[in-house]
């Protein structure tokens, strides 16, 4: 097994990429990690290409507190997924939200309890009961508690070819000193994994596949054993590296000692849930926990200091010292809400309840008690009237607190949107990025129409839906034909919408629209956006599109609002705002004048609507089969759209995605496994020269 209680040395900080990295950010890819075309790429056959997950959440609530809502976010509150109560005036929310796939665990609030509250996904599932949470982790005075200096790598980082100072280059370049007696992990009373060299680590990582215990021993691996197995690899690298001081240059604590602040492993050392995470990955038994929980806490480890950013995941151990209460106060806008965080980090229960006090500009709206344990938190949540509203948050401080102050204080402004009352408002935003060549095969830069969307659904106290607001933005289009673009809400009916405005169609056209502004012969509720981007984003330069080629000026984003208002009631969960199904419709226009309605695209295996003309099903590259549920894919799994979960930056015209998307192949290649946040700036993810957004300059 692995040495994990050696010296600490210092190692310069180090890029998580399989790519070379230059100063200026720019990243071109060595000749020999080119990465693979789409027509290259070996997808699995069920892949479904979405950066999206929907999940079914049922969380109960504290029975003591008066009704309030519930509010879930990512870890960093950052992201609101959802605020609401629940639909049958019980006390547990059951509903679905829809959140990008990368995450693997939620941040819960509901006003006035303790917490941290975090939930593990699992599957497709999140169950969390506010009655039934651990104590807070005991951790050293805040001051003591110095996390400077720790480096983590992802499994890809420690999987990609060595070059320059890269995580492949530390590994290659210390394994025989961390690992004398070759690297294995499991439990050596059932199964293990052995990893003779580093090329054999070099060879299997990044993994990828179903998480799931070890049914059997592997020595240097070359088949994919599950992202259970590969987090733990990974989480192992990191300690052991760390622990053998090539890794980080913290003099305090090695990663193993420290201890999780939240979660289902709370107030563990990550050496302690490695040991345990080995015993099970090799059939040792899951105890109290699920792989899931397992993976994730894996997981967790490897992101605490990605790229030596601490993400607030692991704090230092107990020292056992006689500690006295240190109480923080700190605020996230999670629109329109302002979440205030009151939390004793020292390792010292607080003796007595104190004060807290809320202001809204300067009045007095509410005033409470607050007592708390080792590294214990009270959350308030205050719902902002007005953007311009200030709140304020007074907490005073026990006396036998290390504070200098007798009461700290925090404000929050411009919080964005107001509800109204007994309103609360979700939010669903992405891009759309399409090829129009459907039947036939496209040049897969997927800029053949780029589209950002933004769906604001307001609901009552009951998760009735009252309306949707959505915008979109046009921000590209790289095609010659005339297209138009339209979504359907497949659990909504026609009959179910009371009224439509804001869409821009042509008095002259191949769209014929109900009274209700709803499309007529649908038998979901289908909705039409545009009949012609060409027309309502006129071209002004030379080329194939507008803002898809870099020997032209750009041309700002053209931005058009819907107002959907409901007819029938339908709640929340019902509508499942996730589920929409966006299309473009293909060349409806021709020399000026009306042509056809029947050719959509849409998104990988997403019906199309009862207008479509099934007649181009299996023409040229389509292997669609309805009758497998198959839709808008090649022979080989190709799509013709994506739904990005967050905004993207598309890619210049002609120019493969692959090229500009470092990952993109492998999270594709691994059904959706490996990179599934492939769309984002982390360092050595993008070719930047290959990306229109980052050669224009555009903010």
């Amino acid at each position: 097994m692995s040495p994990k209680n050696l010296v600490l040395l210092t190692i310069g900080f180090s890029l998580f990429i399989t790519s070379c990295y230059k100063e200026d950010k720019d990243v071109k890819l060595p000749d020999n990690s080119e990465p693979k075309s789409m027509e290259e790429l070996n997808v699995p056959q069920n892949f479904d290409w979405k950066t999206t997950k929907t999940i079914d959440v049922q969380v109960t609530l504290p029975y003591s507190r008066d009704p309030s809502p519930l509010i879930i976010t990512n870890r960093q509150v950052t992201k609101r997924f959802f605020k609401g109560y629940p639909e049958d005036n019980s006390r547990t929310v059951n509903t679905k939200i829809t959140i990008p796939a990368y995450l693997s665990e939620l941040r819960l609030f509901y006003n006035r309890t303790k917490g941290p509250n975090m939930a593990t996904i699992e599957g497709e599932n999140v169950n969390y009961d506010f009655n039934n949470t651990q104590k807070s982790a005991k951790i050293v005075n805040n001051d003591e508690c110095d996390l400077e200096g720790f480096v983590t790598y992802s499994k890809g980082g420690w999987g990609s070819p060595a070059h320059g100072n890269n995580p492949g280059s530390i590994r290659d370049q210390y394994f025989n000193q961390v690992y004398p007696n070759d690297f294995v992990i499991g439990d050596p009373n059932n199964y293990t994994i052995t990893f003779e060299d580093a090329s054999d680590v070099e060879n299997y990582l990044p993994g990828g596949g179903k998480s799931e215990v070890l049914s059997k021993s592997y020595t240097n691996p070359n088949k994919k054993l599950g992202n259970f197995a590969d987090q733990v690899i990974a989480a192992r690298l990191n300690v052991d590296y760390d622990a053998e001081g090539v890794l980080g240059d913290n003099e305090n604590f090695k990663l193993g000692e420290l201890v999780y602040k939240d979660g289902p492993f709370q107030n563990m050392s990550v050496n302690d849930f490695l040991d345990m995470a080995e015993t099970a990955l090799g059939g040792g038994g899951l105890g109290d926990y699920t792989v899931d929980e397992y993976k994730n806490a894996a997981e967790n480890i490897i992101n605490s200091f990605h790229e030596g950013n601490n993400a607030n995941i692991l704090t230092c151990p107990d020292e056992e010292e006689e500690n006295h209460p240190f109480i923080e106060l700190t605020s996230h806008c999670a629109e329109p809400d302002g979440i205030f965080t009151i939390t004793n980090t020292h390792d010292a229960e607080m003796d007595e309840a104190e004060e807290y006090r809320v202001y809204r500009n300067d009045n007095l709206v509410e005033t409470g008690n607050y007592e708390l344990g080792y590294n214990e938190s009270k959350n308030i949540t205050i719902t902002f009237n007005s953007p311009d509203d200030v709140i304020r948050v007074e907490a005073e401080i026990p006396d036998d607190a290390d504070n200098e102050e007798e009461m700290i204080y925090t404000e929050l402004t411009d919080c964005g949107d107001v509800e109204g009352d007994d309103e609360t408002t979700e939010q669903l935003q992405g891009t759309l990025a399409y090829e129009d060549l459907w039947p036939g095969k496209g040049d897969y830069d997927f800029n053949d129409l780029v589209i950002d969307y933004d769906f604001e659904v307001t609901k009552n106290s009951e998760e009735i839906v009252q309306d949707i607001t959505v915008t979109f933005e046009i921000k590209a289009f790289g095609a010659s034909l005339h297209n138009g673009f339209g979504f359907t809400l497949p659990s909504v009916q026609p009959g179910d919408i009371a009224s439509v405005s804001g869409y821009d169609i042509a008095e002259s056209s191949v769209f014929d629209m109900d009274a209700n502004g709803t499309e007529s012969g649908q038998s979901e509720a289908t909705f039409i956006v545009f009949d012609d981007v060409r027309r309502v984003m006129p071209q002004t330069t030379p080329g194939i599109g507008v803002n898809t080629q870099l020997e032209y000026d750009f041309i700002d984003p053209v931005s058009m609002t819907m107002q959907i208002e409901f007819a029938n009631n339908i709640t929340y969960s019902e509508l499942d705002i996730g589920s929409f199904n966006p299309f473009i419709i293909v060349s409806t226009v021709d020399d000026g004048n009306p042509n056809i309605r029947g050719k959509e695209v849409h998104l990988t295996d997403e019906e199309p609507t009862d207008l479509f003309d099934e007649s181009y099903f299996g023409k040229y590259q389509d292997d669609s089969n309805p009758s497998e549920g198959r839709y808008f894919v090649t022979k080989n799994n190709l799509p013709w759209g994506i739904n990005i979960a967050e905004e993207f930056e598309w890619v210049i015209e002609k120019q493969d995605i692959t090229g500009a998307y470092n990952h993109f192949a492998e999270w594709a290649e691994s059904g959706g496994v490996n990179y599934p946040d492939w769309y984002q700036d982390n360092t050595g993810y993008r070719n930047d020269n290959l990306i229109y957004p980052t050669q224009k300059d555009i903010p």
